[in-house]
């Protein structure tokens, strides 16, 4: 990677990561006294590559639907804890949640993040007897970086031939079937977010953030996401997609990103719902803070869509 990508990239992440710190302390909230937290269980090596698990404590030792999530952060940044709060509420609804953390750009770039949350859901799997999660009720869900991740993951279900042309391994892709998902603010065209003429390229930092990802340049990432290769890094949406509750933000750019998937979803039938978030979190990805009661709305609106799919 050229030098000038990955220092202004560490400079973005150490900035992100400062304001998610800052939001993390205001809105933390203990865990629920109903609630089992294990935190950083490991599923590799490295220091990033860890989930955070928590369910029900009633629930010990019966079958549970399976709730992933993939946080975002521009694919440069995000402090994996600071959606706990978000997760409980599905844990309290009798979900097995588990919260994915990754390695980020630049220290790795694209490919190697999807390659780590696969093998986290390959961990997962590996102990599915002692997890006692129910295979066959499978929501993934993630908000703006985590919506492009999760939209890999249906890609990969739709299409297993994606993993060998992306250089990827998925042991257990033929297992892994997704009931539904929730994309918060998500974004997964790089092409629209590179492209100055697309509204959701104005999003702060946009730049920066999916060259980072890609370790080339502006112009040479544009270049080469027009190549057969570069066209794998995009999720490609298709009738095989499964049910997907999208939310946008009134004060987002990438809003046009959710307008495109929604417009995309539609043309293969694929059943959607949607929510704006408006007024307090009308901002970027803040559908997801439960601790406001249009958060909660919003978290109430997507469980009902998520629960119509849940056998």
């Amino acid at each position: 990677m050229d030098r000038k990508i990955y220092l202004r990239g560490m400079a973005g992440q150490y900035w992100y990561n400062f304001t998610e710190g800052l939001a993390y302390v205001l809105l933390y909230r203990p865990t629920p006294k109903e609630l089992i937290y294990e935190k950083k269980v490991p599923y590799g090596k490295e220091k990033k590559q860890y989930v955070n698990i928590l369910t029900r404590k009633d629930l010990e030792g019966k079958k549970k639907p399976l709730f992933i999530y993939i946080h975002g952060g521009g694919w440069i940044s995000g402090i994996t804890e600071m959606r706990n709060n978000y997760i409980s509420s599905w844990a309290k609804e009798g979900f097995f949640t588990a919260s994915i953390s990754y390695t980020v750009a630049p220290q790795k770039q694209y490919p190697d993040p999807i390659q780590e949350i696969y093998d986290a859901i390959d961990f997962l799997f590996d102990n599915k007897e002692k997890y006692n999660f129910d295979t066959d009720n499978i929501v993934i869900a993630g908000e703006s970086a985590g919506g492009y991740y999760i939209m890999y993951l249906a890609c990969a279900i739709a299409d297993k031939s994606l993993l060998q042309k992306a250089g990827l391994t998925f042991r257990h892709c033929d297992e892994f079937s997704v009931k539904a998902m929730v994309s918060h603010c998500g974004c997964y065209n790089l092409e629209s977010l590179l492209d100055d003429s697309k509204k959701q390229s104005k999003f702060p930092d946009m730049k920066m953030m999916a060259t980072t990802f890609l370790g080339r340049s502006k112009q040479d990432a544009i270049a080469w996401l027009k190549t057969e290769e570069g066209k794998l890094a995009s999720p490609k949406i298709s009738e095989k997609f499964p049910p997907t509750f999208v939310t946008w933000c009134t004060r987002d750019w990438l809003r046009y990103e959710a307008f495109d998937l929604m417009k995309e979803l539609e043309s293969y039938g694929v059943p959607y719902g949607e929510f704006k978030g408006d007024g307090i979190i009308g901002n970027h990805a803040w559908t997801i803070v439960t601790v406001f009661k249009k958060g909660k709305e919003c978290f109430e609106k997507s469980k009902e869509f998520v629960m119509g799919y849940i056998d």
